[in-house]
């Protein structure tokens, strides 16, 4: 029995030698010393189980501690954010089941510094400059609170990622600030700078009295913001414009459609940052003759619509604020499904089609790429491209560019093409879509260029779109809901008319065997841009009533 006893205590000796050198069997090799909030690349060995995970914690962090950690299956070298605190630290490897140390190294953790420099006044509202300098680690940022506000407080903010200088936008209200510079994770303050914001003026110049529906001009005076703008409001709102605005960045003065309804109203000029109203005038809107509508209609019920050999190429917008919600739903869901409807029963299997998108590959860029290059359509191949649309947030509009590649995207292709932009906001890549649209159409091809807008609600953003499609021979389709959108992209392949005055001044426009228009009541010519192209004198519009036109 005592044999058996010792050689049993030996074994357990043994035993637990061979895990005690097993707990000493993981090593680490990563820098001695790094900057708070910096990332580091930690190399290891050890058991490399699935599970087990390399940590960075308190140099006299207790046993089985955990902070930041990767699992080791993510690779080698791993990849860790440094704690924000300046201090004495330890990376550790650590078993998946025990939570026990394996391996430890030493990290000395630095202070992470930074600096501003930027105006000490500005006026309120106003973009402004701000350089710095500072780790850039990530999610760093830098923001505008007031002079008094807590620690980990921000507002309006620009990541440090963006490089430097960054603009920011001063708040609307004047008062005391400071600029600071945070930490993205424990939002530590690093730098901070006084800031004084001073107050602005505003006036608004316009008719005391309107017709409903009429569009005017307003003449304004103030800051010109970036988000500044001039709208109509009911006489007791605070917020919520419910006439048209326009942006004062239009320029001045800028046009405005009147409500549809009769009443007294505030013109106001209002802060695009908070809506904070500097400048209201009463505006009285009376009642006018009831605009008629006119339906046009081909001697078929086909005629109107894509003839054959006619290549269509759809231009989608996947920016950021296509993420914007519509009616509970996601714009760029309600543009996916439009294009569904489109490829997928309006346009017949092997038209020659092309998908052009923009805003869906990098954050921040101007890019645009052809999913779908110019080929004979399957549905079920473009209904995979567009399912697989995908915004990005802070991605940008790059409409002038898109068109400018439509010429190498049909580059060979004979016959007619329509184009079908679709869109929810304005160029904002520096470009210029109508100059665009005039080089396609001096470039040779027999192009139709037409603009889907969504969700568009400035007033004098829906003309200039309208001037663009007008260049382009095609038409605007103003898209208020998800069934607006795909009617809208449906139709653009219709054949477009307008409606002229006497002096030729284009009163309305839609397209054969498209919707209604509405037209102030008068005579008018129709012309229908069909090849070669159609006129129809003396189209009497009624007020309140529907004029039927039928084209052969």
């Amino acid at each position: 029995m005592k044999k058996t006893a010792l050689l049993v205590s030996t074994l357990l000796v043994f035993a637990l030698g061979d895990a005690a050198t097993a707990h000493a069997q993981a090593t680490l090799d990563a820098p001695d010393e790094a900057v708070a909030g910096s990332r580091i690349n930690i190399r290891w060995t050890g058991p490399g189980h699935g599970r087990d995970y390399i940590t960075i914690v308190g140099a006299d962090a207790p046993e089985q501690t955990y902070e930041q950690y990767q699992y080791i299956d993510r690779g080698n070298p791993i990849n860790l954010p440094v704690p924000e605190e300046a201090g004495r630290y330890e990376i550790r490897y650590c078993d998946a089941d025990s939570y026990a140390t394996l391996g430890r190294r030493l990290l000395i953790v630095a202070a992470a510094t930074a600096t501003l420099a930027a105006p000490a006044n500005v006026q309120a509202g106003a973009d402004f400059e701000v350089t710095w300098s500072g780790p850039d680690n990530e999610r760093d940022f830098i923001t505008i609170v007031e002079a008094d506000a807590p620690e980990r407080t921000y507002e309006t903010y620009q990541y440090t990622n963006r490089g430097t200088p960054l603009t920011l936008m001063a708040p609307d209200e004047a008062g005391a600030y400071e600029i600071r510079y945070l930490t993205g994770g424990l939002y530590k303050t690093l730098a901070a700078l006084p800031l004084t914001v001073g107050g602005t003026d505003a006036s608004v110049q316009a008719p005391e009295q309107v017709t409903a529906r009429d569009v005017f001009e307003v003449t304004w005076s103030g800051p010109d913001n970036r988000l500044d703008y001039v709208g109509v409001f009911a006489e007791d709102a605070t917020t919520n414009v419910l006439g048209s605005y326009a942006y004062t960045r239009r320029g001045n003065p800028v046009r405005i459609k009147a409500p549809e309804e009769p009443g007294v109203y505030e013109l106001r000029y209002v802060t695009g940052q908070t809506d904070r109203a500097l400048a209201a005038v009463p505006l009285i809107v009376v009642p006018g003759d009831r605009p008629g509508t006119v339906l046009v209609r081909g001697s078929t019920d086909r005629e109107g619509g894509l003839s054959g050999g006619t290549a269509v190429e759809v231009i989608l917008d996947a920016s950021g604020s296509m993420l914007k919600r519509q009616d509970g739903q996601r714009r760029i869901d309600a543009a996916r499904q439009a294009l569904l409807d489109l490829t997928g029963n309006a346009l017949p299997e092997g038209t020659p089609f092309a998908l052009r998108v923009f805003g869906h590959r990098e954050a921040g860029s101007c890019r645009t790429d052809l999913e779908l290059p110019l080929q004979p359509l399957k549905a079920a191949e473009a209904a995979a491209a567009i399912r697989a649309v995908e915004p990005l947030n802070l991605a940008r509009t790059p409409i002038a560019r898109s068109l400018d590649l439509v010429k190498e995207d049909v580059q060979g292709r004979e016959g007619s093409l329509i184009v079908i932009l679709v869109t929810d906001g304005e160029e904002t890549c520096g470009g210029d879509p109508k100059q665009a649209i005039e080089a396609l159409k001096q470039a040779g091809i027999a192009v139709r260029v037409n603009i889907v807008g969504f969700a568009i609600d400035e007033f004098m953003l829906k003309e200039t779109f309208r001037e663009w499609a007008h260049v382009g021979g095609g038409r605007y389709f103003d898209a208020l809901d998800a069934d607006d959108l795909s009617r809208g992209v449906t139709e653009a392949l219709r054949v477009p008319f307008e409606l002229v005055d006497a002096q030729g001044e284009l009163v309305a426009a839609g397209v054969v065997g498209g919707a209604a228009v509405e037209a102030p009541p008068g005579t008018y010519a129709l012309r229908v841009l069909s090849s070669p192209a159609r006129t129809v004198p003396d189209v009497v519009v009624a007020a309140g009533e529907e004029t039927v036109v039928r084209v052969d």
